[in-house]
């Protein structure tokens, strides 16, 4: 973890004049590690981790890994704040620490054991390469999304080498290295974008778990009765062509408005105005207790009968104990539903 001294703090937007000092190819860790403990914050990481997840899912093998373990329709705070967990010890510590090698093993473990009740869907390397380098554009696009500035080309390198790093330590199905990694900025963005392009088949498994984190992250941090708001930014943030692929509807009218207004001040008062932080955002987490996170996967599970959502569990995935409608997967014949956002 990296450690700043107080005399290094005194201006309001430190950490970008301290970011100068590093070399992005060598020093990236310490970059990313200042600006997750400086300026990042719960909220913003929460946000973004949504984002990328959504991404993630428009596979149907993606998808039916959460829809397995039933974590992403019925305990979506739950299976958020351990994410969360991942990604701050990653960005923190650093990708080649002991805390993240350790991390990361628990993280491959997990995989390996959803790998025993779906062979085949933790085999690909691209699937891995694809999330992170995801995360690796995922901010700069936003901006650029917004029509603001995007990320400076220092941090998107140092961003790049973090990523690249932190892809040495997953494994694939059969504790496999992943293998493939793009050697430049460029070409790791034109391999998101090719993975991106792919034919993958719609399942209404991913609509319905991206659904559901939608409305998690919206009841996690807007009181009522703004809770929508928090889900229209959340769509407005994703990507029309995505949209499109899981048959959400993109926001129209007052709703994009507000939407797109809110993300546009967000990302300015973070990348113009808000001051750096002094103390660690690491260490001063303001986590969900126990209680907090049943209640809100509680209304988790109501939202899934009211809006018709996939049930989740094996059943979803066409590995319950009986046969199978007309010998389909009941993943691929689910029943289609209105989509609420």
């Amino acid at each position: 973890m990296l450690k700043v001294l107080d005399s290094e703090k005194k201006s309001r937007r430190w950490v970008e004049e301290k970011i100068k000092t590093y070399d992005p190819e060598t020093e990236y860790a310490e970059i990313v590690s200042l600006m997750a403990q400086y300026q990042l914050d719960e909220f913003t990481l929460n946000f973004l981790v949504t984002i990328l997840t959504s991404y993630t899912l428009k596979p149907a093998h993606m998808a039916e890994t959460l829809s397995i373990t039933n974590k992403g329709l019925r305990r979506p705070n739950r299976r958020m704040q351990d994410t969360l967990d991942f990604f701050w010890i990653w960005h923190v510590y650093g990708p080649d620490s002991e805390e993240t090698q350790k991390s990361i093993s628990r993280l491959n473990k997990l995989h390996a054991g959803v790998a025993r009740m779906l062979p085949g869907h933790f085999e690909n390397g691209d699937d891995f390469i694809y999330v992170l380098g995801r995360l690796f554009v995922l901010q700069d696009r936003l901006l650029e999304g917004l029509n603001m500035v995007g990320m400076d080309p220092h941090i998107k390198l140092a961003l790049f080498n973090f990523a690249r790093a932190l892809s040495k330590h997953f494994r694939t199905e059969g504790n496999k290295p992943v293998k493939g990694f793009p050697n430049s900025p460029e070409a790791l963005e034109a391999f998101v974008d090719d993975w991106e392009s792919k034919n993958h088949g719609y399942t209404p498994v991913s609509r319905d778990i991206v659904n559901s984190f939608v409305h998690a992250f919206g009841d996690r941090w807007f009181p009522h009765p703004f809770k929508p708001i928090g889900r229209w930014v959340c769509i407005e943030a994703l990507e029309d062509s995505f949209l499109e692929h899981v048959r959400i509807k993109p926001l129209k009218g007052v709703r994009k408005w507000a939407a797109r207004g809110a993300l546009k001040s967000l990302f300015f008062y973070k990348t113009k105005i808000a001051a750096d932080r002094k103390t660690s955002a690491y260490h001063e987490r303001v986590l969900l207790n126990k209680k907090e996170c049943a209640e809100m996967d509680e209304r988790a599970v109501r939202r899934v009968s009211k809006f018709g959502w996939t049930k989740g569990g094996k059943d979803s995935v066409g590995l319950g104990d009986g046969p199978s409608l007309a010998g389909k997967c009941p993943v691929m014949s689910h029943t289609q539903t209105s989509s609420e956002v």
